[in-house]
C-alpha cells in the first residue's frame, strides 16, 4: 500500500499548476545544496518558491514527499541526457564507442545537471526514511535505456536486457564514479563499461 507521506497530493494539471511544483522541486535542490537536507523545512521551501505553504500541500504532504519528486526529476535528468548521448552511436556504434558517449554525457562538466554525490546523498536520506520503493522505477526506468540498446544489438536477449541495463547502470553508479572524472583513469573506465555492456556477446 502506498505511503500518503510519500505519494504527491495530486498531479498538476494546468501549466501555472506545474510551473508552482517545478518551482517547489527546485527550491527544495537549492535549500539542500546550501543548508543539507536536515536544516530546511516545507515553510522555507514555498518561501524559496515564492509559493504559499497551502499551495505546497496541494502537492506533497510532507518533506520526503518533495525529495521524492526531486529524485525523481533528477533521474528523469539523466535519462534525457543518456537519450541525447546515445542518439547517434546505440544503432551501430561499437561497445567502446557507446561508453565513450555515455561517460562523456554523464562526468564531463558540460552536464551541470549531472551530480553524483548530490545524488548518493539523497538516495541515502531517502532509503533512511523508507521511501526506497517510491525510487525503484525511476532507477528501473534510467537502466531500461541501457537494456533497449542491448536488445536492439543483440547484446541482450529480450528476457535479460532489464536485468543487463541494471547492472549497466550499478556498474556506473557503485564502480566507475570514481574512475570516469579522473583524466588518467577516463580510459579504464570507458573500458570496463564497453565490456559490461558487451559481455557474452556473439
Amino acid at each position: 500500500m502506498p505511503d500518503p507521506k510519500l505519494t504527491p497530493r495530486k498531479e498538476p494539471r494546468q501549466p501555472r499548476a506545474r510551473a508552482t511544483v517545478d518551482a517547489l522541486v527546485i527550491a527544495a535542490e537549492q535549500l539542500t545544496r546550501e543548508v543539507g537536507i536536515e536544516a530546511w523545512t516545507t515553510n522555507h521551501v514555498a518561501e524559496r518558491a515564492g509559493a504559499s505553504i497551502g499551495s505546497l500541500y496541494q502537492y506533497f504532504p510532507s518533506k520526503e514527499s518533495l525529495l521524492v519528486a526531486l529524485y525523481l526529476h533528477r533521474r528523469a535528468t539523466y535519462r534525457e541526457v543518456l537519450a541525447t548521448a546515445l542518439a547517434s552511436v546505440a544503432k551501430r556504434g561499437a561497445p567502446r564507442e557507446i561508453a565513450a558517449a555515455i561517460i562523456k554525457a554523464w562526468f564531463d562538466g558540460e552536464a551541470p545537471a549531472i551530480d553524483w554525490a548530490f545524488d548518493h546523498a539523497l538516495r541515502a536520506h531517502l532509503v533512511a526514511t523508507n521511501a526506497e520503493r517510491k525510487l525503484a522505477a525511476s532507477d528501473k526506468e534510467l537502466g531500461n535505456v541501457f537494456g533497449q540498446v542491448l536488445e536492439r544489438r543483440a547484446w541482450a536477449t529480450k528476457a535479460d536486457a532489464a536485468a543487463r541495463g541494471a547492472l549497466v547502470l550499478a556498474t556506473i553508479e557503485r564502480l566507475l564514479v570514481g574512475y570516469a572524472r579522473e583524466t588518467s583513469l577516463r580510459p579504464t573506465a570507458i573500458e570496463i563499461l564497453a565490456a559490461t555492456l558487451a559481455v557474452d556477446r556473439a
